[in-house]
């Protein structure tokens, strides 16, 4: 056993601090010789995670421990990247891939993907949100490098949707880091932009959207407009065709299986309708598996009330595109 070595007495405040993961250079900069480091790989009392980063304790690491490790490993300008930095934004909609974790660095630093560490380079600036122990990207940034991994168009958008409906980020940030994000298979999330920037914020919106512009007898909706009706209540439809007073509603099992929340939605209904619109409810489901149908009644009703415009009493506020 190596002779003891007089350590700076913060390194077991630092090792705490860290999650019991520590760098090599911060071992010797504590006091701690090589021989002392050596001892304690190889007697097991430590183990290496990635090269010059230790777990400071016998067992399995954490995810937490993970992305403290892959920082060490990357460098002071480094930050956890892509579906980590989603979840701790609240994106809800990417997975995590449990055996990698991804770091994003600047285009000139000398760490390189090892491990279970893979390392994404950009040159475009990028904003830090740091905890006591761990530095993520923003989550704008996070959601385009996460869905830059997506090869499904419905993965993508589902991605983009929920970072804005949870109000995460704003589209104009989101815009911005799809832009200075990486090109490669960026084509998916060109589509997921189209589609926000006409209003749309969720995959089942996408698809009503998607019938609504084939079809020759509609003329293209308004989607997520926001109405001050004759009662003075505030609404945000998801669709509407102004020329008809027609609005479409997708209306999910999921988001609104409590009661209170299908009360609202049924009240919702009932104002639309006493204001003067016709009110139309399909489900994800409906769309996707009975989608001829679902059009056809649309524009049904469209062609029946075509040209009468919008009820009297009712303003537009505002609309998500």
């Amino acid at each position: 056993m190596p002779r003891r070595c007089i350590t700076d007495p913060k390194l077991p405040g630092l090792i705490v601090h860290q999650d019991f993961v520590l760098h090599r250079d911060q071992a010797l900069d504590a006091g701690m010789s090589p021989a002392a480091v050596t001892y304690r790989l190889r007697s097991g009392q430590w183990q290496l995670m990635l090269p010059d980063v230790y777990l400071t304790h016998p067992g399995e690491a954490s995810r937490r421990q993970l992305l403290i490790a892959a920082l060490l490993f990357a460098g002071p300008e480094s930050a956890i990247d892509g579906a980590d930095a989603c979840r701790f934004h609240g994106v809800k909609a990417v997975a995590v891939a449990e055996d990698r974790v991804h770091v994003l660095v600047p285009f000139g630093a000398a760490a390189r993907s090892r491990g279970f560490v893979v390392i994404r380079r950009t040159i475009a600036p990028y904003r830090i949100v740091a905890t006591d122990a761990v530095r993520y990207v923003a989550p704008e940034t996070a959601v385009v490098a996460a869905t830059r991994r997506m090869r499904q168009a419905r993965q993508v958008l589902a991605a983009f949707s929920d970072a804005l409906q949870r109000g995460i980020t704003t589209y104009d940030a989101l815009l911005r880091a799809h832009v200075e994000g990486p090109p490669r298979h960026s084509r998916l999330g060109d589509l997921a932009m189209g589609a926000l920037a006409a209003g749309i914020r969720s995959v089942p919106e996408a698809d009503f959207r998607r019938l609504a512009e084939a079809s020759p007898l509609l003329p293209h909706p308004e989607y997520n407009v926001w109405l001050r009706l004759q009662c003075g209540r505030v609404v945000c439809v998801d669709a509407l065709i102004r020329s008809s007073a027609l609005v479409h509603e997708t209306n999910g099992r999921s988001a609104h299986a409590r009661e209170d929340l299908f009360e609202d939605m049924q009240e919702r209904h009932d104002a639309l309708t006493a204001s003067g619109f016709v009110v139309l409810h399909n489900s994800p489901r409906r769309l996707r598996e009975h989608a001829r149908e679902v059009i056809a009644q649309v524009e049904r009703s469209h062609a029946m009330y075509d040209g009468r415009g919008m009820p009297s009493g009712v303003t537009i506020l505002a609309s998500a595109a």
